[in-house]
């Protein structure tokens, strides 16, 4: 079992390059896959802002390839955990991590498990308690 932010599934989902195929390579290894229940407001967030563009930019992926992927997100065999019992765990992980990440590290602590991710604040910030593998989102 892994645990998956929501970075290393946009990535998953819609990311061609060599950081997508990796984590796709990486969460097939894995015998499950587990998240925060907030995962599902925060890959609609992040497929739906890439579509609609921020500030002025142009969308990043077209209304097909955001249908797609929360498809693709619907089809996939994730075990949503509720994470409102690791408050205190996520409070103290929120001194240096979003409150959002905090869940993430958290859900991956209690559990025992890899946190999957390309948000390498999150290795970085030194508070968590299990293995975290990030892979790092290519430049191009």
């Amino acid at each position: 079992m892994i645990v998956v932010d929501c970075s290393s599934l946009v990535h998953f989902l819609l990311d061609h390059g060599k950081t997508g195929s990796a984590i796709r390579e990486r969460v097939g290894r894995a015998e499950s896959l587990a998240a925060p229940g907030l995962l599902d407001y925060e890959i609609t967030s992040a497929v739906f802002g890439l579509a609609r563009g921020r500030r002025g930019d142009e969308p990043k992926i077209t209304g097909k390839e955001a249908q797609k992927a929360i498809t693709d997100y619907q089809a996939l065999a994730l075990d949503l955990h509720p994470t409102l019992v690791l408050w205190q765990r996520v409070r103290e992980l929120s001194n240096n991590l979003s409150v959002y990440d905090a869940h993430y590290v958290a859900l991956a602590e209690s559990l025992g498990v890899p946190l999957i991710t390309s948000d390498a604040r999150i290795e970085r910030s030194g508070t968590a308690r299990c293995r975290i593998e990030t892979f790092e989102a290519s430049r191009t």
